[in-house]
C-alpha cells in the first residue's frame, strides 16, 4: 500500500509539473500571438508576468521570450529595454544555436545595429555624412543623444551650438585679471 501511495504521489507531482510547464508555454504562445497582431502592450504584459517563471521554459523558449519581449519594447519605442532584451536573445541564440528562426536572428542583428550606436555614443554613418546628427532628434535624457550632444527640451542639441552669452549693452566691461589673481 505504501508503494502505491509513493507512486501516486510521484505521478501527481509529474502531472502538476507538466501542467505548469504547459501553462508557461501557452503564455509564451499567447504573447507571440499578441505580437503578431501588433498588440505589443498586451504581449509585454504577458511576458512581464511570465518573467518570474522563465526557468520553467526550455533554452529555446527563453530565447524566444527574450526576442518577443525585446521586439515588443522596440515597437513601442522603448529603446533601452529593447536593447537589453534583444541582447539577451542574441546571447541565448549563441548558447543554443537554432533557438531563433533565421528571420528572427536577422531582425535581432539589424535592430541591435540600430540601437547600439545611440547607446554607446557612437556616430552613425548618416551622422558622418552630414557632419553630425540630423539635429533635433527627440530625446528624454542625455543618453538618448549621440556623443557631443545633450537633451534640451526633448530635442538633442550639439554642445558647440550653444550660443555664447553676450553681456547686456549697458554691462561694465569684464575685469582684467592681475597676475596675482591667477595663482
Amino acid at each position: 500500500m505504501l508503494g502505491f501511495l509513493r507512486r501516486a504521489g510521484v505521478s501527481a507531482a509529474l502531472v502538476t509539473c507538466l501542467w505548469g510547464c504547459t501553462t508557461y508555454r501557452s503564455d509564451l504562445e499567447r504573447a507571440r500571438a499578441h505580437y503578431a497582431a501588433n498588440e505589443y502592450d498586451k504581449a509585454l504584459a504577458l511576458l512581464d508576468v511570465l518573467e518570474i517563471d522563465i526557468d520553467s521554459l526550455s533554452e529555446a523558449e527563453r530565447a524566444q521570450y527574450a526576442y518577443y519581449r525585446g521586439m515588443s519594447h522596440f515597437r513601442l519605442d522603448q529603446k533601452r529595454d529593447a536593447r537589453h532584451w534583444l541582447g539577451n536573445a542574441a546571447a541565448r541564440e549563441l548558447a543554443a544555436q537554432g533557438s531563433l528562426s533565421p528571420d528572427e536572428k536577422k531582425r535581432v542583428e539589424e535592430t541591435l545595429t540600430k540601437l547600439n550606436p545611440s547607446y554607446w555614443g557612437e556616430v552613425s554613418t548618416l551622422d558622418e555624412q552630414t557632419g553630425g546628427s540630423a539635429g533635433g532628434k527627440p530625446c528624454k535624457v542625455d543618453l538618448d543623444c549621440i556623443q557631443g550632444e545633450f537633451c534640451d527640451g526633448g530635442q538633442c542639441k550639439k554642445t558647440s551650438e550653444s550660443p555664447a552669452e553676450e553681456p547686456p549693452a549697458d554691462a561694465p566691461p569684464p575685469k582684467k585679471k592681475r597676475p596675482r589673481d591667477e595663482e
